[in-house]
Order: C-alpha cells, then sequence, then structure tokens
C-alpha cells in the first residue's frame, strides 16, 4: 500500500502545480511510466522518485521506495564520489565514478547527468596525474548534461521548466563557468533567475536551502566582480540568513569574505572589519589552512591587522 501511497502523493501534488504528466516526467521516465507510478501499478526506482519528487518540490526522505541490490550500490557509489569531491581525492572519485558508470544503463538520464557533473569536478587522468578540465570543456560537458533531462534547455527562460536539485546543480555551474571566463553579467541573470525559481518552487527542500546558499556565495562573488556592491551584499546576506535558518556553515567563510570586500567598497569600514574577522574564524573553525591565510591576508590588506 505504500507503493500506491506514493503515487497518490505525486498525482495530488503534480495537479496542485498544474503539471501535465508529461512536463513532470520529462528526461526522468515515460510518461507511460508516470502513469502506472501514479496508479500504483509500478513501485518507482529510487533515482526516478527522488527527482520526481524534487521537482514536485516534496521531501524524499519521508516516502518509502524498495532498493534492489544493484541500486543500494549505485547509492552507495554516489555517495562516495561526492565525499572524494568533498576532500578533494580525485583519483579514488574518478576510481569510483568509473565503478559508477559501469552500472548505468544507457537510458539512465538522471544518473548519467550525475556522472558528467561530477567528472568537471573531479577532472580525467592523463599519463598518470589529475588533470582539470579547460573552460570550454565544461561548458560542452555541462550543456550536455542539462539537456539529459531537460531536451529544450534555454538559460535565458530557466523558469518555463520544472528542475530536480541535481539539475539546479548542474545550472548552477553552468553559471559559474560563465563567471569563470568572465562572463560575470551572464552568470549573474543565470543565478537571480534561479534564484527566483527557487522562491518559488522548492524551498521546502533542505538540500535545495542549503543549495540556494551556494547560489548565494556564486552570486554575489559575480555582482561585486561587477562593482555591483550594494546587490553583492543583499545576496550575501541572503545567504548568511538561509545558513542560519538550515544550520548549514558551509559556504558561511566564503560569505563573510565577500561582505568584507563589498563593505569596504562601499567604505563601510567597521562592518568590512567584522566579516573579515568572522571570515577567518569560521574557516579557523573547520581547519581550512589555505582560506584561513587568505581571510588573515585580507585583515593585514585592508586593515594592517595580525591574526
Amino acid at each position: 500500500m505504500k507503493e500506491l501511497f506514493i503515487g497518490e502523493v505525486i498525482k495530488k501534488r503534480r495537479k496542485e502545480l498544474g503539471l501535465t504528466q508529461e512536463e513532470l516526467c520529462e528526461g526522468i521516465c515515460e510518461p507511460s511510466t508516470i502513469s502506472r507510478i501514479e496508479s500504483g501499478r509500478q513501485v518507482p526506482a529510487k533515482n526516478k522518485l527522488d527527482a520526481l519528487l524534487q521537482r514536485l518540490g516534496l521531501p524524499g526522505e519521508r516516502y518509502y521506495a524498495l532498493m534492489s541490490k544493484d541500486e543500494m550500490e549505485i547509492s552507495n557509489l554516489k555517495e562516495k564520489v561526492i565525499s572524494c569531491n568533498v576532500a578533494r581525492n580525485a583519483v579514488e572519485g574518478l576510481r569510483n565514478l568509473d565503478k559508477l558508470e559501469a552500472l548505468t544503463a544507457e537510458d539512465d538520464h538522471l544518473l548519467r547527468q550525475f556522472i558528467l557533473r561530477s567528472r568537471i569536478f573531479l577532472g580525467y587522468i592523463k599519463e598518470g596525474k589529475v588533470c582539470p578540465y579547460t573552460l570550454k570543456e565544461k561548458e560542452k560537458m555541462l550543456q550536455e548534461a542539462i539537456r539529459l533531462t531537460i531536451p529544450d534547455f534555454d538559460e535565458e527562460e530557466i523558469n518555463k521548466n520544472i528542475y530536480t536539485v541535481e539539475e539546479i546543480k548542474v545550472i548552477n555551474l553552468i553559471a559559474l563557468t560563465y563567471s569563470d571566463a568572465g562572463q560575470n553579467r551572464k552568470a549573474i541573470d543565470i543565478y537571480y533567475q534561479l534564484l527566483k525559481y527557487m522562491k518559488g518552487h522548492i524551498m521546502s527542500l533542505s538540500e535545495a536551502n542549503r543549495l540556494i546558499v551556494l547560489i548565494c556565495y556564486n552570486c554575489s562573488r559575480s555582482l561585486y566582480f561587477e562593482k555591483r556592491y550594494e546587490e553583492s551584499i543583499e545576496i550575501a546576506n541572503m545567504g548568511v540568513k538561509t545558513s542560519i535558518e538550515e544550520r548549514y556553515s558551509g559556504c558561511f567563510g566564503g560569505l563573510f569574505s565577500i561582505l568584507g570586500h563589498a563593505y569596504y567598497a562601499e567604505e563601510k569600514f567597521e562592518d568590512s572589519k567584522q566579516c573579515f574577522y568572522q571570515s577567518y574564524y569560521m574557516y579557523t573553525i573547520i581547519r581550512d589552512e589555505e582560506y584561513i591565510q587568505l581571510a588573515a591576508k585580507n585583515l593585514k590588506d585592508f586593515f594592517d591587522i595580525e591574526v
């Protein structure tokens, strides 16, 4: 009966949002599949269930889905890849990614999207060394990744589709690639569209709210580079507020660093100094030596303070 309940939940929420079955399942499964899921005649695979619930703005952890042995192995490998990304362990991450790709069906667009995005972070092995992809290569891979599940994706009209958390991560990286290439205005436009979309669709998901923090960090950074300091401060403070609400500290150091720079540019020197201090303390707490030194350098360069 739990499987039937999932179908009823999906159908009810889909109708509340005014979505057709085709709009909901695009890039995830066939309309005939979603019809069987909604009627309780088919149990969805975990990755497809997660994606459908994310597009509907529903927290997947509340709902039950049976996992096969292969699904369990795939889930474990994904967690290992994510951990390797965080730990910057590219060699081990690529090894797990190769195992994951060997288990991936040709028509599993969701998993192939995850693999493409992960390869961008991890790079590739050449002559025994880990090499990063060029910006052009990253752009091509990201466009391929988003079109696996959103074939008609248009970065100038992001709000016309509905997205999973994974798809939003890919779009965020598309914007970041533009920013890294010096095209900050293009990046900012995408970030603003993403933030507008997420406010209206998936703010109820904890993972999505944490993603909002990352987008706020990236957006405020690009705004600072464009000397749009007031907007940079506004978006960075939005990220801080969401971080506090979610009790998530992942981007605190970076957000406070941006605020320190933007406040200084606005000649709000006391606010700037406090933010640089907060950035230093956050990086000290998480023992990130590279960024501790950078935060200390900011205090020295801007205020001649030794820490």
